[in-house]
């Protein structure tokens, strides 16, 4: 039985030395150094990921946890391209392996494209402050312990820019004065876990005006050779999250329940509307406008029935005056009648009298 575990825990670390191309000794080493006790080693896959994260990030070498997917990769190159800064909070960096997944997928664009992963001073403080915190579950202070060497080491590729705002106070409050203050004219990404800082970095964003489009004065030869005016820029600072596999997704609010979501990484702004929101607004426009569909039925039901009375009255109308002219046509004829009768009835008895005169 014993045998049997030596070969599991011997496995376990072999298969590590052979993946990352050093000696078994080295890894004890590593794995000892993290307070690990290679003695008693779990094989189950889990246990093994782990052992994996923690050689990866000892030995700077995480070239396996970059992503094959070119839609992918042409993805996240879209993403970065646009942001002048792009800032990662201190739970990202020990969120499982996701960032050891980011780095390892964004580090050929990072060069390509000259930008740089700012990591503030306040993080590693943090960081540091994690390693030791007995309230911490244990893989979060090992990676709390061995990330900074990892950061450094990227650090001295120029993958990653220690930054410091100077200030004193969280590293939340840190990043939030800081953004205030370059928000207006750089586009900035945030990357982290903390749902509260995102939130507030939307609404600054929002409060900062990051939509509304900003023209630059021209220059002197811009003025020489005439130009008009300067083409406008808009800026954009957007908070982000790491998803496994070190994919962003970035959190919106919705205007409407004011409630925080995360979805993909869209050119908009901070605050759109939720899934929820967007049914239920779409649903009662429905409503609206099957309830105005109604009215507008009935008031043109209103209107034919209006217009069918009024060419009943005027058939009426037309009856009368058609009658009314017929029975005024016989007056008219019998008075005639009279008058002829009267005219013809005098001259007679006129003749009659002139006969008997003579």
């Amino acid at each position: 039985m014993q045998r049997h575990q030596r070969t599991r825990k011997s496995s376990a670390i072999s298969v590590l030395a052979h993946e990352f191309k050093v000696s078994e000794r080295r890894i004890r080493t590593i794995l000892q150094g993290a307070g690990i006790n290679p003695a008693s080693l779990n094989r189950d896959d889990e246990s093994q990921a782990f052992y994996r994260e923690v050689a990866a990030s000892r030995l700077n070498v995480f070239a396996s946890y970059g992503s094959d997917d070119e839609e992918y990769l042409q993805t996240l190159d879209e993403q970065i391209r646009v942001f002048d800064e792009i800032y990662v909070d201190t739970a990202p960096i020990i969120q499982k392996d996701w960032f050891l997944h980011f780095v390892a997928n964004s580090k050929a664009i990072l060069k390509r494209r000259k930008k740089r992963l700012i990591i503030l001073e306040k993080t590693m403080e943090e960081l540091h402050g994690l390693k030791g915190n007995p309230e911490k579950d244990m893989d979060v202070r090992i990676r709390a312990m061995i990330r900074p060497d990892l950061i450094r080491s990227l650090a001295r590729q120029r993958i990653v820019r220690l930054g410091d705002t100077g200030s004193g106070g969280i590293a939340d409050d840190h990043l939030v004065e800081l953004f205030r203050r370059i928000g207006a004219s750089l586009n900035i990404m945030l990357i982290t876990q903390d749902r509260g800082l995102s939130e507030r970095v939307v609404h600054l964003a929002t409060e900062l005006g990051d939509e509304c489009e900003e023209a630059k004065p021209l220059t002197f030869f811009e003025k020489l050779i005439g130009k008009k005016e300067r083409e406008m820029i808009t800026h954009r600072m957007v908070a982000c999250k790491l998803i496994e596999g070190g994919m962003l997704k970035r959190l919106y609010i919705c205007p409407e329940c004011s409630q925080s979501y995360y979805d993909d990484l869209y050119a908009t702004g901070g605050i759109v509307l939720c899934g929820r929101c967007y049914v239920r607004l779409r649903e009662e426009e429905e409503r609206k406008e099957q309830l105005n569909r109604k009215r507008r039925e009935a008031q043109l039901k209103a209107e034919e029935e209006r217009q069918k009375k009024l060419e009943e009255e005027e058939e009426r109308l037309e009856r009368e005056r058609n009658r009314l002219t017929v029975e005024k046509l016989i007056h008219r004829r019998k008075q005639l009648a009279i008058f002829y009768s009267s005219i013809g009835a005098s001259l007679l008895l006129l003749i009659i009298a002139l006969f008997i005169s003579r």
